[in-house]
C-alpha cells in the first residue's frame, strides 16, 4: 500500500514537472517571439530616426551653406561699395581740384580783363602836350640838325617811360607838286621822324602813330617862299595818360 501510493506520488509529481516543463517551454517560445517583435520594431525605430537625423544634418548643410555663400556674397558687396565709395571720394577730391583750377584761371582772365579794360579806359584821358614842329627843305625828307635838336628834346620828355604816353606825328607838304607826290613825301617826312626818336631812345614802335597828310592843313598860305617853308613840316605830340602825369610828377 505505501508502496502504490509511494508510486502515486511519483506519478504525479511527474505530471506536474512535465506540465511546468511544458509551460516554461512556451513561456520563452512567447517570450522569444515578443522580444523579435520589439526589436524589429526599435531597429525600425532606430532606422527612421536615423534616417531623420541624416536628412536633418543634410538640412542643416544646405542651410549652412546657403548662409556661408549669403556671407561671402554679402562681404563681397561691402567690398565692392567699399571701393565704390572710395573711387568716388576720389573723384570727388578731382573734381574739386579741377574747380579750384579753373576757379584760379578764372581769377586770372578775370585780372587780365580787368586790366586790359583799365588800359581801354585810359585811351580816351590821354592830354596832348605841346605841339613840337620840324621843317624840311623843298622835295626832302631829310632832318636837317636843328630838326634834330627839335627832337632830341621830344626824346628827353621821355626818357625810358614804358607806358603812360603816345606820340603823335603828322607830315605835310606845301601845295606844290601833285596831289598823290605829295601824300608819299609827307608819308616820309613823318617816318623820317618816327626812325629819329625810335633810334635816340628806348620808345617803343607801338606807341608811336604816323601819318602823311599832303598839303592838308597849311599854317601859311603857299604863296610866298616864307609861307612854303612853314608847311613842309611835321608836328610832333606827346600825349599822355593821367596814369602817366601821376607818374611824372
Amino acid at each position: 500500500m505505501r508502496s502504490l501510493n509511494r508510486h502515486y506520488s511519483l506519478l504525479v509529481v511527474l505530471v506536474l514537472v512535465g506540465m511546468m516543463t511544458l509551460s516554461g517551454c512556451a513561456t520563452r517560445k512567447w517570450v522569444r517571439q515578443e522580444l523579435g517583435a520589439t526589436t524589429t520594431k526599435l531597429e525600425g525605430s532606430i532606422n527612421e530616426t536615423n534616417t531623420k537625423v541624416t536628412e536633418a544634418g543634410e538640412r542643416i548643410d544646405a542651410v549652412d551653406r546657403r548662409a556661408q555663400q549669403g556671407i561671402q556674397a554679402a562681404d563681397q558687396k561691402a567690398t565692392q561699395a567699399g571701393q565704390a565709395a572710395a573711387a568716388a571720394d576720389q573723384k570727388a577730391v578731382n573734381a574739386q581740384r579741377t574747380a579750384d583750377t579753373a576757379n584760379q584761371a578764372v581769377q586770372q582772365v578775370n585780372t587780365r580783363v580787368t586790366t586790359v579794360e583799365n588800359r581801354f579806359n585810359t585811351i580816351d584821358t590821354y592830354t596832348p602836350g605841346p605841339t613840337a614842329t620840324v621843317t624840311f627843305k623843298n622835295n626832302s625828307s631829310v632832318l636837317s640838325d636843328d630838326a634834330k635838336k627839335t627832337l632830341d628834346d621830344i626824346a628827353s620828355q621821355v626818357g625810358n617811360a614804358t607806358s603812360g604816353y603816345m606820340i603823335e606825328i603828322q607830315g605835310f607838304t606845301d601845295d606844290r607838286g601833285s596831289e598823290n607826290f605829295n601824300y608819299g613825301l609827307s608819308q616820309r617826312r613823318a617816318e623820317s621822324v618816327k626812325r629819329y626818336l625810335v633810334g635816340k631812345t628806348n620808345i617803343q614802335l607801338h606807341r608811336v602813330s604816323i601819318v602823311g597828310l599832303g598839303e592838308g592843313n597849311p599854317v601859311a598860305e603857299n604863296k610866298t617862299s616864307k609861307g612854303r617853308e612853314q608847311n613842309r613840316r611835321v608836328e610832333v605830340k606827346v600825349l599822355r595818360s593821367a596814369q602817366g602825369r601821376t607818374a611824372s610828377n
